[in-house]
C-alpha cells in the first residue's frame, strides 16, 4: 500500500516541510490574546471648539480684575429695554390722565403727587434684568446660567444710603437707618398719604416684588434694606388706576438698583 508520502519526491517533501514551519511561525506571531496596538492621528483644524463662557465665567474674570458689590449685580438685555421703555410710556401717558381726573376731583395734592411720579419715571432711563446673578446664585442654579453671549451688559451699584417712598404725594427718598421697617417708613410720611390705602408693595434691590397690608385689618411689616422701593396703591377708583398699581412696581424692578452704577461689556472680556 502506498502512502501520500511514499509518492512524493524527497526535494518536494522539505519544501512542504519548510512552508509548513513558516505557517506556524506566522501564527504564533499573529497570536490574537495580545491586544492590537492602537494610535490615534491628530488632523489640524478638526479638534473640538472650546464651550462658549457663560455669564459665571465673564463674573469670575471681573472679578480677578476688580471687587464686585454682588448684591447689587445686575445684568441687561437689550431686547428686554425695548419693551421697558414701552411700558414707561405708557406709565407716564396714564398718569398724565390720572393727574387730570385728581384735579376734576378736587384733589390737588394728589394730582401733583401724579406729576411727581410722572416726573421721576422720565428720569429712570437705565434698566437690568430683574433677579439675582451673583456667582452664588449662579452656582446653585448652573441649569439655568446663560451664556456671556447672551448678555448686552453687566455691572453694579454701590449700595445706596436711602429707601424710597412713592407715595399718591409724590416720590420721597428717607435716609436708610439699621432696624429700619416698613413701620418705620410710614411713621416718617404724612397721614393723608397712606390713609385710604389697604396695601403697599415693595421692590428689593433684586427686583423681587412683595405686597404687603398696612391698614388696621391686615398689617403686617417687613424689613427694609437700603434701596428698597415702597409703592402705596392710589386712591382712586378707575380702571386705570388698577393698572398703575399693578404696573408700576413691575417697571421699577427693572431699574437699576441704586445711582451709582458699573457696567461692564462681556465683549470686551475675550478679546
Amino acid at each position: 500500500m502506498v502512502s501520500p508520502h511514499n509518492w512524493l519526491p524527497p526535494a518536494f517533501s522539505r519544501v512542504v516541510a519548510l512552508l509548513l514551519c513558516s505557517l506556524a511561525g506566522l501564527a504564533s506571531a499573529q497570536d490574537d490574546t495580545q491586544p492590537a496596538s492602537t494610535f490615534t492621528i491628530d488632523i489640524e483644524g478638526q479638534m473640538p471648539a472650546p464651550p462658549a463662557p457663560s455669564l459665571l465665567d465673564a463674573w469670575l474674570t471681573v472679578e480677578r480684575e476688580t471687587p464686585v458689590n454682588w448684591s447689587r449685580a445686575f445684568v441687561v438685555r437689550n431686547a428686554l429695554e425695548a419693551e421697558n421703555r414701552q411700558r414707561q410710556q405708557r406709565l407716564r401717558a396714564e398718569l398724565e390722565g390720572l393727574s387730570l381726573q385728581a384735579r376734576m376731583l378736587a384733589a390737588p395734592e394728589i394730582a401733583d403727587g401724579l406729576e411727581a411720579w410722572k416726573e421721576a419715571l422720565g428720569k429712570l432711563d437705565k434698566g437690568r434684568v430683574p433677579g439675582r446673578v451673583d456667582p452664588t446664585w449662579l452656582m446653585a442654579h448652573l441649569r439655568e446660567v446663560p451664556k456671556v453671549e447672551d448678555v448686552d451688559q453687566l455691572g453694579w451699584c454701590l449700595t445706596p444710603d436711602w429707601v424710597e417712598a412713592w407715595t399718591p404725594f409724590g416720590v420721597k427718598r428717607l435716609a436708610w437707618q439699621p432696624g429700619m421697617t416698613t413701620d418705620t417708613l410710614i411713621d416718617q410720611l404724612p397721614e393723608d398719604a397712606y390713609a385710604r390705602a389697604d396695601t403697599l408693595q415693595l421692590v428689593t434691590p433684586q427686583g423681587d416684588i412683595r405686597e404687603l397690608g398696612i391698614a388696621a385689618w391686615n398689617h403686617d411689616q417687613a424689613p427694609l434694606v437700603p434701596g428698597t422701593r415702597a409703592i402705596i396703591a392710589l386712591p382712586l377708583e378707575s380702571v386705570g388706576a388698577q393698572w398703575i398699581d399693578m404696573a408700576l412696581p413691575q417697571f421699577l424692578s427693572t431699574r437699576l438698583p441704586g445711582d451709582e452704577c458699573i457696567t461692564v461689556d462681556p465683549a470686551n472680556l475675550y478679546q
